[in-house]
């Protein structure tokens, strides 16, 4: 009998041991897989930061032509809103409707600043706590531009397309601190 109780504790404690290995292989799988669950390789993750440098650097250098192409055919975006306590006029809210192509307000930036002579480069866009989110066709990339008392948040969603990552909307906002630090 005691023989018996041994043998069948053996064999229970041989399936518990089996359903520990199987039931870590599984979890383990399962945190693979939520970890890379686009199965995006770095190399396509680069591939996004570099679309969106080609990006920043042609906004900084205001060519328009290289900006226009780094934009999918009908890519669209919000044109940037400011809050702040400061008022800077009447606000139309007609201005801030989606729309194709390049915001307005960033081809009056940049030719504002041609017009007083300065040379290109126009500005520094230094993304601060960047991220960028891999789906299996596009990227959602987030950051911050830091400029004084303004924060400028962005978020870029690229698509892929033959290859190659395009820039599909745009999403500006900013905000201007009442805090004097």
């Amino acid at each position: 009998m005691i023989k018996l109780i041994s043998h069948l504790n053996s064999r229970i404690m041989k399936k518990i041991q089996i359903l520990i290995i199987i039931s870590a292989l599984f979890t383990i799988g399962i945190f693979q897989t939520s970890c890379n669950s686009t199965g995006q390789s770095v190399d396509e993750e680069k591939e996004v930061m570099a679309a969106l440098d080609k990006f920043l650097r042609a906004f900084e250098n205001g060519d328009f032509e290289t900006m226009e192409a780094s934009m999918t055919n009908d890519a669209y975006i919000f044109p940037r809103a400011i809050m702040s306590n400061d008022s800077l006029g009447p606000i139309d809210n007609v201005n801030y409707r989606r729309i194709n192509g390049l915001d307005p307000q960033m081809k009056q930036v940049i030719n504002s600043i041609r017009e007083s002579g300065k040379q290109p480069p126009f500005m520094k866009l230094e993304p601060k706590d960047l991220k960028i989110t891999m789906l299996k066709e596009a990227a959602i990339v987030t950051f911050h531009l830091e400029n004084g008392k303004s924060l400028s948040r962005r978020t870029i969603v690229l698509g892929k397309n033959n290859d190659t990552w395009k820039i599909v909307h745009i999403h500006p906002s900013n905000v201007v601190s009442s805090i004097y630090r």
